[in-house]
C-alpha cells in the first residue's frame, strides 16, 4: 500500500449508482459482470486489470433471503504491484441493483446505499483516514471514509501488512440472523466481527439482497480478482500423509466450497477410484509413493483445479548387518547392512546381550568380556516402518597379558630385562621390545647395555597363536653413571686437622685408612704425620662405581725453588720458567725482566710460568733477572731475586 498524495487529487470518481457502467451489462449464468470486469473461468473473475482508471462489479443474479444464515467463502488475488498498487475489492451486500459500481478511491462501493461492504483496501487514501497498511473493515451505506465504520479499519492479514503479493486468499463472510452475528476472516484467521441487526437496521426490514464484489483502480493499478470458492481439500489418518504397507488409508474430504459440493472424484494412484465425499479405508496392494488426486464439482457444475498428495506406503525394512571375531580390548567391527525399498532406513536399535546399547547405525562396543556375545538389531524407515529383529554372534579372543620387570642400571654395565605373561588363556608366540636408545628385541628376556647416563622409555607387547596382540607396556629405566671426585691435591700442616670433601655417589670408601676419623664417610677429617694419597671409592643407588685420588703432602718446612735455565722450544721439557713452591699458600708476585729492565713476564698465581715470550713473539737467548714475593701457609714471607738463562 501506498499513499495516494497528489495521486489522490488528481482521482475522479466516476460513481454510477442505480445506473449501469458505461458498458452493457453481461451475463454468466448467475452472475451478472459491468464494466471492466471479466470471467476467467467457471467460478473465477476478474474485476480490473492492471490498467490505471477501471471499475468493475460481478453480482450474483439472485438475491438472498438474510433471514437463513450464509457462510460465502472465496479466494481474492490483490495484485503484484505493492509499491504503487491500488485501489482494493470490496464484498457487498445491496438491495438496489445489479449494475452497480464506480472507479477510484470508492471502489465501486462509495455511495451505494443502503449497503453493507467488507472491504479490502491497498491504497492510502489520507482524506478517507485509511491507515498505511493494507486493512480491513465493516462499513455500511457506501460510506468509505473511516470514522464510522461498523468494525475496523485493521490489518488485512493477521500474517503481514501486504496482501499485493502476487498470492490467491481465502476470504470468508458469515452471517448468523439469529444472533445477529457478522463476521469475516482472511486466510482462515478471523478479523473482524460485528453484533448488528442488517435487516432493521440496514435494509429497511427488507431481508431480501444483491450480493456481490466490486473494485476500482484509479491514478495507480493492480490486477484484482474473485474466485467463488471451489478448493478441493483432504486429510488422512496419519498427519504425514505416510504408513507402512498393510495398514488401511482412511481419506477425510476437507475441501472448501462457496456453493454446495455436486460431487467428488477421488484417484487413489493405483488405478483405483471413488465418487464419494469420504471413500472408504483404502488399503494398497503394494508399497510405493502414490499420487492421489481430488477434484470437486460445484453445485453451479464449476469444476476444481486438482488436487494432487503424494501418499507414501513404506516397505518393511530389512535389518541385517555383519558381525566379525575380534580379539579383547578392541571394539568389534559392525557393519550395518539394513536395506528397505520404499522409505531410507533412518533408525536403529542394537541390542547386545539383552541390553540396548545404541542408537547408531555403526554401533561402538568397548569393555567387552572375553567369550560369545549375541547382538541384535531392528530398524525403523522414515516412515516408522518396523523389521523384523536380526541375529548374530560374535566372539571376543582373549588377547596376552603382558608386563616388563627391569632395574635401573649403570653406562656400559648389561641391564636385564624380563617380559612376564599375566594371563593364562593364551600362549605367546612372538615377544616384541623396544628399548628406547634405538635397539629391538624379540626374546622374552634379554640383557642389554646402555652407552650414556639417561631415562630410556621401553616398550613391550606380545602375539599369541590365536592371532591377537597384548596391549603395548611402559617401563622408564634409569642409567646412571658414578663419578667420583675427591679433591684437588693439597697441603697440610703437621698434625693439624683437615677436612676432606668427596662427591659423585651415595656411599664412600677411602682408602687407605691411614688418619681418617671415619674412611665410610662423604667428608672425613685427616691428621697426617707424613705425605699420603687416599683413594675415593664411590657408588650409586644403581651400583655403578668410580674412584678418584688425591695425594696431601704434610707441610715441614717451606720453600722455593727458581731454576736457574730454562729451554722454551716446545718439546714438552723445561719449557716455562716457572718456580717451585713447598709449603707456600699465597703469591704476591712474580716478574721477570730483560736487561734493559722491562718487565717481560709477571704473575700472581701459583701455577703459571714464562714460556720465554712477550706477545706471542720469542725472546732473546740471554740472562733475565726475575723478583718474587710469597707467604708459606705458616705467614712465613719470602722476598727473592735471582737471574735465570733461556737456552735455545
Amino acid at each position: 500500500m501506498r499513499t495516494g498524495g497528489i495521486k489522490h487529487i488528481l482521482r475522479i470518481t466516476s460513481l454510477y449508482f442505480f445506473v449501469t457502467f458505461l458498458q452493457v451489462p453481461v451475463f454468466s449464468q448467475n452472475y451478472i459482470l459491468n464494466g471492466n470486469a471479466t470471467q476467467n473461468n467457471c467460478n473465477c473473475y476478474t474485476l480490473t486489470q492492471a490498467v490505471n482508471w477501471q471499475g468493475g462489479s460481478v453480482w450474483n443474479a439472485n438475491k438472498i433471503n438474510l433471514n437463513t444464515a450464509f457462510d460465502f467463502s472465496f479466494n481474492v488475488f490483490l495484485g503484484c504491484i505493492d509499491l504503487n498498487g491500488a485501489d482494493g475489492i470490496v464484498f457487498i451486500l445491496q438491495p438496489v441493483s445489479t449494475s452497480l459500481g464506480t472507479s477510484g478511491e470508492g471502489m465501486g462501493f462509495s455511495g451505494v446505499t443502503p449497503s453493507i461492504g467488507i472491504s479490502l483496501d491497498t491504497w492510502q487514501n489520507t482524506n478517507l483516514n485509511d491507515p498505511a497498511y493494507d486493512h480491513i473493515s465493516i462499513q455500511a451505506n457506501g460510506v468509505v471514509a473511516h470514522g464510522a465504520d461498523l468494525a475496523g479499519p485493521i490489518q488485512a492479514s493477521s500474517a503481514t501488512d501486504n496482501i499485493e503479493d502476487c498470492a490467491w486468499h481465502i476470504f470468508r463472510i458469515s452471517w448468523d440472523p439469529v444472533t445477529k452475528w457478522l463476521r469475516t476472516y482472511f486466510d482462515g484467521v478471523l478479523r473482524l466481527e460485528v453484533q448488528y441487526d442488517l435487516i432493521v437496521n440496514i435494509f429497511n426490514n427488507d431481508p431480501m439482497v444483491y450480493w456481490g464484489f466490486s473494485a476500482a483502480t484509479g491514478g495507480a493499478n493492480n490486477l484484482q480478482q474473485f474466485c467463488t470458492a471451489l478448493n478441493p481439500l483432504f486429510i488422512t489418518n496419519f498427519a504425514s500423509n505416510a504408513t507402512c504397507f498393510g495398514t488401511p488409508v482412511t481419506f477425510l474430504d476437507q475441501s472448501v466450497s462457496f456453493a454446495p459440493i455436486q460431487s467428488w472424484y477421488w484417484d487413489f494412484g493405483d488405478a483405483s477410484t471413488s465418487i464419494l465425499q469420504n471413500p472408504p479405508s483404502h488399503l494398497y496392494a503394494a508399497p510405493g509413493i502414490y499420487e492421489v488426486k481430488l477434484v470437486i464439482t460445484g453445485l453451479d457444475g464449476c469444476i476444481s483445479d486438482t488436487l494432487k498428495r503424494n501418499i507414501a506406503i513404506g516397505s518393511k525394512p530389512v535389518a541385517d548387518f555383519q558381525s566379525f571375531d575380534t580379539c579383547s580390548g578392541k571394539s568389534p567391527r559392525i557393519a550395518d547392512l539394513s536395506t528397505n525399498v520404499v522409505g531410507n532406513v533412518n533408525q536403529w536399535t542394537w541390542i547386545l546381550d539383552g541390553l540396548v546399547v545404541s542408537n547408531n547405525q555403526q554401533p561402538l562396543l568397548t569393555n567387552l568380556s572375553t567369550g560369545s556375545h549375541q547382538l541384535k538389531l531392528v530398524v525403523k524407515s522414515v516412515y516408522n516402518c518396523e523389521s523384523d529383529t536380526i541375529t548374530k554372534s560374535f566372539i571376543i579372543i582373549p588377547a596376552p597379558v603382558v608386563d616388563i620387570t627391569a632395574l635401573n642400571g649403570c653406562v656400559n654395565n648389561p641391564v636385564s630385562f624380563t617380559g612376564s605373561q599375566l594371563d593364562n588363556a593364551t600362549t605367546i608366540t612372538q615377544w616384541n621390545w623396544i628399548l628406547g636408545d634405538g635397539q629391538t628385541s624379540t626374546q622374552q628376556s634379554l640383557t642389554h647395555t646402555y652407552n650414556s647416563k639417561g631415562n630410556y622409555y621401553t616398550k613391550l607387547w606380545a602375539q599369541a597363536s590365536n592371532g591377537c596382540s597384548s596391549d603395548t607396556v611402559y617401563k622408564t629405566v634409569f642409567i646412571n653413571k658414578a663419578i667420583a671426585f675427591a679433591g684437588n691435591d693439597t697441603i697440610a700442616l703437621k698434625d693439624v686437622p683437615i677436612q676432606l670433601k668427596g662427591s659423585g655417589g651415595i656411599s664412600f670408601s677411602w682408602s687407605p685408612p691411614t688418619g681418617l676419623d671415619n674412611p665410610g664417610i662423604q667428608n672425613p677429617v685427616a691428621v697426617l704425620q707424613n705425605d699420603i694419597t687416599y683413594v675415593l671409592t664411590v657408588s650409586t643407588a644403581e651400583g655403578c662405581t668410580d674412584t678418584d685420588s688425591i695425594s696431601i703432602i704434610v707441610f715441614k718446612g717451606s720453600a722455593i725453588y727458581v731454576p736457574t735455565a730454562f729451554t722454551p722450544n716446545q718439546d714438552g721439557k723445561n719449557d716455562l720458567l716457572r718456580p717451585k713452591y713447598i709449603g707456600i699458600k699465597n703469591l704476591d708476585y712474580f716478574r721477570v725482566y730483560n736487561r734493559w729492565g722491562q718487565l717481560v713476564f709477571g704473575t700472581k698465581s701459583l701455577g703459571a710460568g714464562w714460556d720465554g715470550r712477550i706477545n706471542g713473539i720469542n725472546q732473546q737467548t740471554g740472562t733475565y733477572v726475575w723478583l718474587l714475593r710469597a707467604e708459606d701457609i705458616a705467614g712465613k714471607i719470602y722476598e727473592m731475586k735471582g737471574t735465570t738463562i733461556i737456552i735455545r
